[in-house]
């Protein structure tokens, strides 16, 4: 249910970027630093895709990998969602949580000209809020239904008994590191 309330008025303008070839531990000190969740990963003006804390601890530090020596392209999540800054807020939050995403950027005409995130759309508009949760509260059933089936592997294409959806593929297990990074 549109609120009338545009991205653009509670979206935040001044983003934290990155480029492709600066390392993770580049990206950590710029979190850090500027004391944010994520950073944007851009090609000039593009957004082409974005790292997050949690991507750094995950595909490194889990992995006791050396943050120096890993390239923020090799990690970062290259399908962004993203939304137009007329965008409303409403909407803005049902794609977050469908995505389940934290924060999303905006773009206009391919130029990034900010980021939202669930708590800009806390601030301004709590009934669209309600709109995330009751999402997640009718989703949360399927996934778990949803969670384990026996077929082809999109990706390899093997035969396995226990695929995994992961962002909208069926995946093997072998294939499920792939998959999350599509």
């Amino acid at each position: 249910m549109p609120t009338g309330i545009k991205v653009r008025d509670a979206m935040v303008a001044s983003v934290i970027t990155a480029k492709p070839m600066q390392t993770a531990l580049e990206a950590s000190k710029i979190m850090k630093k500027e004391n944010v969740g994520s950073v944007i990963i851009c090609e000039g003006t593009k957004p082409i895709g974005i790292v997050t804390r949690e991507d750094i601890v995950n595909k490194i530090t889990a992995e006791d990998k050396q943050a120096s020596k890993i390239y923020l392209k090799d990690i970062m999540s290259k399908n962004l969602v993203t939304c137009p800054p007329d965008c409303d807020i409403s909407e803005a939050a049902r794609l977050m949580s469908k995505h389940k995403y934290e924060r999303i950027p905006v773009v206009f005409l391919g130029k990034l000209i900010g980021v939202i995130s669930a708590r800009e759309v806390a601030k301004v508009c709590p009934a669209a809020l309600e709109v995330m949760t009751e999402h997640l509260r009718i989703e949360e059933p399927l996934q778990i239904t949803e969670e384990a089936n026996s077929g082809d592997c999109e990706l390899c294409g093997n035969y396995s008994e226990d695929l995994h959806n992961i962002n909208d593929r069926w995946v093997c297990d072998s294939c499920s590191e792939e998959a999350e990074e599509l």
